[in-house]
């Protein structure tokens, strides 16, 4: 789906947990946008996409950013 990714210079660590790297950058459930582990992300993510959130990447999927 376009719009579910993003690619980033480099990884951050999760906003919640501190230990794991980030899988997306994502609005919460409670409000706020955070970087968000895997696991985070499970619990209290809202989805990818348009307004909800982005996974990051280090470099592109299949050549380009769609």
């Amino acid at each position: 789906m376009a719009n579910t990714w993003t690619v980033v210079t480099n990884i951050p660590n999760c906003d919640i947990c501190k230990d794991a790297k980030a899988y997306a950058d994502g609005k919460m459930t409670i409000g706020p946008w955070a970087n968000m582990c895997k696991e985070c992300f499970a619990v209290h993510g809202i989805g990818l996409g348009m307004g909800k959130g982005q996974e990051l990447l280090t470099e592109p999927r299949g050549g380009n950013n769609e």
